[in-house]
């Protein structure tokens, strides 16, 4: 069980489906309630509500989002968010298990199957909660001073001549500690060299290409093809839990 936190999580259902809603939004109100974590939890019968209530200032730390649903789908709508810059933590749930690889594209945490089985969608809840909600941090030597910084801010690292340069959702930012050093300090699970010079967050990988990754932001990063395999396998595992 997570430490407890003094943080009321933000947490949207979001299905077309009135059965399947309501499953999802008592599964997890039972699974926050059993692991000690307060929540509160909002339905939305439409991926159109939840985006309207989003641009209306609605803040949530987790989504659950169908897939499959009449008009704007949950694919629709996680795209739609990444391209405001909401880099909320988001869990695909749908009965097309092949859709499952397009969650790359739009950086999701995970993808659950229907009907919901409560242990992966506990094990789904706590992941986003420890990548997206916990707050982890590391300090770093900076201009700045010691810097606190948070491994999900991070989009990528890359050797610079005096240790490190880090490029983060809000800029880039350098410090004297070297990458391998760096490589130690960030979660292992969550970061991979892609290049001898370059530690990548895998959150933010939207398509991967022979000798290329693409972040979400656009950005292109080269891949060494030695490499192209294992980023594949943790790509894959990153999204399977």
């Amino acid at each position: 069980m997570p430490e407890h936190l003094n943080l009321n999580l933000q947490i949207a259902v979001c299905d077309d489906e009135p059965m399947d809603r309501q499953q999802a939004a008592e599964l997890t109100c039972d699974i926050m309630t059993a692991e000690g974590l307060a929540c509160d939890l909002s339905s939305y019968e439409s991926a159109t509500a939840l985006l309207t209530a989003i641009q209306g200032g609605a803040r949530f730390h987790i989504l659950l989002l169908d897939v499959m649903m009449e008009g704007l789908d949950g694919m629709e709508l996680a795209a739609a968010l990444r391209k405001l810059g909401d880099s909320t933590a988001i869990i695909f749930i749908s009965s097309n298990r092949e859709m499952a690889l397009r969650g790359y594209e739009v950086s999701a945490a995970r993808y659950l199957a229907k009907p919901l089985q409560t242990e992966r969608l506990r094990e789904a809840l706590l992941y986003c909660y420890k990548t997206f909600c916990e707050k982890k941090e590391i300090l770093l030597p900076t201009e700045k001073g010691q810097s606190k910084l948070a491994p999900s801010s991070i989009l990528y690292v890359e050797s610079w001549e005096r240790g490190a340069r880090l490029q983060l959702t809000g800029g880039p930012i350098e410090t004297s500690v070297r990458i391998s050093e760096l490589a130690s300090m960030l979660p292992e699970r969550s970061f991979i060299f892609c290049h001898r010079t370059i530690l990548v967050n895998l959150a933010f990988i939207k398509h991967l290409r022979s000798c290329e990754i693409e972040l979400a932001d656009g950005r292109i990063l080269p891949v060494s093809k030695h490499r192209v395999p294992d980023l594949k396998k943790r790509l894959l595992g990153y999204m399977q839990g």
